[in-house]
């Protein structure tokens, strides 16, 4: 699987398994933090405003792990077979803790853990198979 255009231009696809787990991670990262219509080019790239995901807790976890998994689909080619899951309740700190897992080319089944802050800030963390963490 070819570099991401970002890891090309940035110079940081070194080309190996752990380097491709960690451009998708870092990827996720960018896309979760971007909001719809923050880019002319893309308008569709990002999430909505959280705040409205905030506001209907707890029964709206569910459309942001329908929205989250539509922005990989779409934007993230590298993931395919791309399943989003809560893990746990959304307790008083108001974080939303969510699992992603997919398969990526030549390094098989991966999982990124993500938490959505109130602030609207998402954090990504990942690993491929075997416990390896990207």
């Amino acid at each position: 699987m070819p570099p991401a255009l970002f890891d090309i231009l940035t110079a940081s696809a070194a080309g190996s398994r752990n380097d491709l787990a960690g451009s998708v991670r870092d990827h996720l990262l960018r896309l979760f933090n971007a909001r719809r219509g923050s880019l002319v080019h893309l308008p569709d790239y990002g999430l909505p405003d959280i705040g409205a995901i905030y506001e209907n807790l707890p029964y709206s976890v569910a459309d942001l792990a329908q929205q989250v998994r539509q922005l990989i689909e779409t934007f993230e080619p590298r993931l395919s077979a791309v399943r989003v899951r809560q893990l746990g309740a959304v307790g008083e700190d108001r974080r939303i803790h969510l699992e992603i897992a997919a398969r990526l080319a030549s390094l098989g089944e991966v999982r990124f853990q993500t938490v959505f802050e109130s602030a609207g800030i998402a954090q990504v963390q990942g690993r491929g198979t075997g416990g390896r963490h990207a």
